[in-house]
């Protein structure tokens, strides 16, 4: 990343602070949390459910900052830093708030864990998390414009984005949660496959968003 893509990539993280669209994601997730918490579930499950909180609330954080920047604005950083660089940067943003709220949810879960956590369920788990969080700005990236212009559309798209990556029997956020939740207090067994195709399925989205971006200018 050139310097002048780490500026707008600080650029859109403002513009999303300084909105406070990020408050009502962030405040849902840090709900989930204190209500998982105070279950007294293991560390492998409460990695599992802060994992399955973060797809929805990264898709919902992607959407926030990629509708934020009025339309003048959004033209004016586009011809600036070209339409390619300015929508991977508010993508970055987007990835580096989720990727925040997964740290906050990982030491959470291996915090409150009823039940102590091995390496292997803090890998497992913060891998899960990393994953949701990819898989959440995929979501969110394709629900939002020039994607899906109505913002009534690309909130329910979302929505059934996100619960589709989370119960889709192949889903690399699916496989990372069941790999969770099965444990039983054994070592989980995480699947090496399911990273790997989370980059896929992003980088195929954030391409289908980025060229359409490029088209609608």
């Amino acid at each position: 990343m050139t310097t002048r893509d780490a500026a707008v990539a600080r650029y859109y993280v403002v513009l999303l602070a300084r909105s406070q669209r990020w408050l009502p994601p962030v405040l849902f997730y840090a709900i989930a949390l204190a209500i998982d918490s105070a279950g007294g579930d293991s560390a492998a499950d409460a990695f599992a459910y802060s994992a399955a909180f973060l797809l929805p609330v990264s898709a919902w954080l992607t959407r926030a900052i990629l509708t934020t920047e009025p339309a003048e604005a959004a033209a004016i950083t586009a011809t600036v830093a070209g339409p390619v660089r300015a929508r991977l940067a508010a993508l970055c943003a987007a990835t580096g708030y989720g990727l925040l709220c997964a740290l906050v949810g990982a030491v959470v879960a291996a915090a409150t864990g009823a039940l102590p956590g091995s390496g292997s369920t803090l890998l497992t788990g913060l891998s899960t998390e990393l994953v949701c969080v990819l898989l959440g700005t995929a979501a969110g990236v394709l629900s939002a414009p020039p994607l899906v212009p109505a913002a009534g559309w690309g909130v329910l798209l979302a929505g059934l984005l996100a619960l589709g990556l989370l119960v889709a029997r192949f889903s690399p956020a699916a496989m990372g949660i069941r790999a969770l939740t099965t444990a039983n207090g054994a070592a989980p067994h995480y699947p090496l496959a399911a990273l790997p195709i989370a980059l896929l399925v992003v980088a195929a989205a954030w391409a289908a968003s980025t060229a359409a971006a490029v088209r609608h200018i």
